[in-house]
């Protein structure tokens, strides 16, 4: 399978802190002075286990999974996410059983390896029984219908768009893998819009934000958000900075993989950060930790990455 490019963002401008925290933004004008941040939650962030099979992958995998559940408690982790391309072909039910050993609400997020491998419908119903957990288990969980008719490729795609709340963030996991079977451009991000597509729906998520506080809204994507060579080409990413930069007061980051690297940076016409997760199946085995701290105002976000054995 291939490996994700390396491409640099070039329309992004690298953040120099490993360990970056929120932007300030604007929503709340007040001359009141703020009160202390107080601590709220802390999640971990998996990416691109690439099961496929039992052995190494699957290994990593469950590597993580045990440090997340030995570290839960002290560090208060109430929440993993898992950015994409977590298994195809025959890593399906190995990497279901590997995540379903976590006993905190986890959420799989679709990956473009399971799209050129022929395997999206697979992935939505292995991880059906999940997401129906997450229903009960998740403030205000909401997934958008799918199956839906996709025109720009005139077949059904299985579009995994979700959202849900923790404590007043938040998370909006929108589903900007192509559905083009192609060397470069299955590897590029995609609006989708078209009825019933991820474009619409995350337009209409943005404008039912809840606007109590600044930085209360996370993007989730296995694909990051950028523009410029491996991103969006021109005209989409025209269209994601008018709607974007509209919310940027909201909206503190996009969490991603795809990549194989730990990487942040800020897309600047935008205004929000976005923070890739390196692979958890090659070189060393890392995941991130965001900490989420709240005043009355504002939400403000640390996060770094820890190495797994």
């Amino acid at each position: 399978m291939r490996i994700a490019p390396l491409l640099l963002l070039t329309a992004c401008s690298p953040k120099s802190e490993p360990n970056s925290t929120s932007h300030t933004g604007q929503l709340n004008d007040t001359a009141e002075p703020e009160g202390p941040l107080t601590h709220q939650f802390s999640m971990a962030v998996v990416a691109d286990p690439h099961v496929v099979g039992p052995g190494e992958h699957a290994d990593r995998l469950n590597a993580a999974v045990d440090w997340i559940e030995a570290n839960a408690t002290e560090r208060d982790i109430q929440l993993v996410v898992i950015l994409g391309d977590i298994c195809w072909n025959d890593g399906f039910t190995i990497a279901h059983d590997a995540l379903n050993r976590l006993t905190l609400p986890w959420v799989p997020v679709m990956g473009d390896n399971v799209i050129q491998t022929d395997g999206e419908a697979t992935f939505h119903s292995t991880f059906l029984n999940q997401i129906e957990r997450l229903s009960t288990e998740l403030n205000d969980f909401e997934m958008a219908p799918t199956p839906v008719y996709n025109p720009e490729r005139d077949q059904e795609s299985w579009l995994q768009n979700m959202a849900f709340s923790m404590h007043g963030v938040r998370f909006i996991s929108a589903d900007w893998s192509s559905r083009e079977r192609h060397p470069l451009w299955g590897e590029t991000p995609d609006l989708h819009n078209f009825e019933g597509g991820t474009w619409p729906w995350l337009t209409d998520q943005l404008e039912s934000v809840d606007r109590a506080k600044d930085n209360n809204l996370i993007l989730l994507s296995h694909m990051p958000l950028f523009e410029g060579p491996g991103g969006l080409v021109t005209e989409e990413a025209e269209q994601a900075v008018e709607l974007l930069s509209t919310h940027q007061d909201a909206i503190w980051a996009n969490l991603a993989g795809h990549l194989h690297v730990d990487t942040s940076m800020e897309w600047e016409r935008a205004g929000i950060e976005v923070h890739v997760t390196d692979a958890t199946w090659d070189d060393i085995n890392r995941i991130r930790i965001v900490n989420v701290d709240a005043n009355e105002h504002r939400f403000e976000f640390t996060h770094w990455v820890e190495e797994v054995d």
